[in-house]
């Protein structure tokens, strides 16, 4: 049983049809549930309760600019064009390599996402853009194939 580090897991931006690896001058790219809660006490107990009832999957992402980096253009573009609906929406893959499934696959998630741009301005030596994806909808698990790049539902 080894440690499992961030080069274990990658990310994929689904570009013109084609997922595209989130990588080249990206500085962050994390996710977090955000869960909701519902909390209550009841008059007879002397402790609150809390049910976790639901989440709000967001990715705070920030990213050295790159002149030809087609993820990075992508985003830029809703960026830039201040795209709303289905516009601002785009589909990300996070494989897991070191859980190898089968036909030479690995365990992955695939969920849309709506693009809030948040910042477009420089930094110490390079035009930085971040924002966050936001999720819409559940996600969907199942098996991604590195060499090609095909994501299959189970």
């Amino acid at each position: 049983m080894g440690l499992v580090t961030r080069s274990d897991m990658r990310s994929y931006l689904l570009v013109n049809g084609v997922y595209r690896e989130i990588g080249e001058g990206f500085t962050d790219f994390t996710e977090n549930k955000n869960p909701k809660e519902y909390s209550r006490q009841y008059i007879h107990e002397s402790a609150e309760r809390t049910d976790l009832v639901g989440f709000a999957p967001s990715v705070t992402y920030a990213f050295d600019v790159f002149d030809a980096d087609e993820v990075q253009a992508a985003l830029m573009e809703i960026m830039l064009s201040e795209a709303v609906g289905d516009a601002a929406a785009v589909t990300v893959v996070t494989a897991f390599l070191h859980k190898p499934a089968e036909d030479g696959c690995v365990e992955a998630v695939c969920r849309e996402y709506t693009v809030c741009p948040a910042k477009l301005g420089a930094g110490t030596e390079a035009l930085i853009c971040s924002g966050t994806l936001k999720a819409r909808g559940d996600a969907k698990r199942g098996t991604f194939d590195v060499a090609s790049k095909q994501f299959h539902e189970k």
